[in-house]
């Protein structure tokens, strides 16, 4: 047995160097909650809860209290070397609070992979030893201002730029023709329209953009049609993908039964961690379904354990891990290197991360 000697968490609040708009919010700000868990054998590991109300049904205020109430109590009385234990009690505890659980899952993947000696990635089986992933553009009042952003970020050396769409569709339809001329065809574009269409103008968006090559488009109506996102999904070629309608296994299950998507977006703010994000892809992989390991808002620490999850993660993968970037005062450091637009971890033990709090 391996006790938990000390378990901590914080709220943090860090400022956005440049904010971002998607369908429906403004963001200036990230609040989210941070965890350390120290061992009897003299390790620590780290978590990060970054909710999104709208989503994962719980607000920072909110995954500070299951982490402080609940969670933490749980893991204080527990062996810490039986992480699955420990995960089906905290499902069972809090299960309305799912971005606290993934901090939970977080440090204790952390944990187990320090124990090893060797990143967690291995730990789950590499799949793969880096992984591109996208940029996101936000809404933009202008095409110009949104294509001046798309050229800074290939400027710096990234590949894929990830499209925030939803409002009014003539206008992202316009902007994706832009981009397109604007950069050519190797650079990938995604489109993600958070929920912000009805089907109809989801219809008319995908036929506009038909010619240009759109790798992908996100979550374009309310996630509890899913019969919507099956008939959008016949109507075009471009492949639709499922987000905010997928947070946990069972939803996987049923969208892989039904086929609503050809694509999923895991992230692990939204199913409870690395454990259940695995699942997810697995069975995702089996039904011959993509995958993207998504984010939002995040500190380096969460970022980090996506992008092990990414390269454990079997089948067709795609990254969209790129929510520390506008963070301005992340008390996290380590994890990953980020170069012309591949994630690759660094080689140390764990998650590799450290936490100044």
């Amino acid at each position: 047995m391996i006790p938990v000697v000390s378990a901590d968490a914080a709220p943090f609040t860090f400022r956005l160097r440049e904010g971002y708009r998607i369908a429906g919010h403004h963001f200036t700000t990230a609040s989210m909650v941070l965890l350390r868990i120290t061992t009897s054998d003299g390790r620590t590991g780290y978590g990060c809860a970054a909710p999104f109300e709208e989503v994962t049904g719980e607000s920072p205020a909110a995954a500070l209290a299951a982490l402080t109430d609940v969670l933490l109590p749980l893991a204080r009385a527990a062996d810490a070397a039986d992480e699955a234990a420990l995960l089906d009690r905290a499902a069972a505890a809090a299960p309305g609070a799912p971005a606290a659980r993934a901090a939970l899952d977080m440090a204790l993947h952390d944990l187990w992979a320090r124990r090893a000696g060797v990143p967690l990635y291995r730990c789950m089986g590499a799949a793969r030893g880096r992984i591109l992933t996208s940029v996101t553009l936000g809404i933009e009042d202008d095409v110009a201002t949104a294509v001046e952003r798309g050229r800074r970020w290939v400027a710096e050396g990234f590949r894929i730029l990830k499209i925030k769409i939803g409002e009014r569709w003539e206008e992202d339809a316009r902007l994706v023709r832009a981009l397109r001329e604007a950069l050519g065809t190797g650079i990938v574009l995604r489109a993600d329209a958070n929920q912000g269409y009805d089907e109809e103008d989801a219809a008319r968006f995908l036929r506009a953009v038909e010619p240009c090559g759109l790798e992908l488009l996100e979550q374009p109506t309310p996630a509890g049609d899913e019969a919507a996102l099956a008939r959008l999904g016949r109507l075009t070629a471009i492949p639709i993908m499922a987000d905010e309608a997928l947070r946990t296994e069972a939803d996987a299950a049923r969208l892989s039964a039904s086929r609503a998507a050809a694509l999923f977006n895991v992230k692990l703010m939204k199913c409870g961690g690395i454990r259940p994000g695995l699942a997810i892809a697995r069975r995702a992989a089996a039904a011959g379904l993509g995958v993207m390991v998504g984010c939002n808002d995040e500190s380096r620490v969460a970022i980090a354990a996506g992008l092990h999850l990414a390269l454990a993660a079997p089948g067709d993968l795609r990254a969209d891990l790129d929510g520390d970037l506008d963070l301005q005062d992340d008390v996290a450091r380590g994890g990953f290197r980020l170069r012309d637009g591949w994630l690759e971890p660094i080689e140390e033990p764990g998650l590799g991360v450290s936490v100044d709090f």
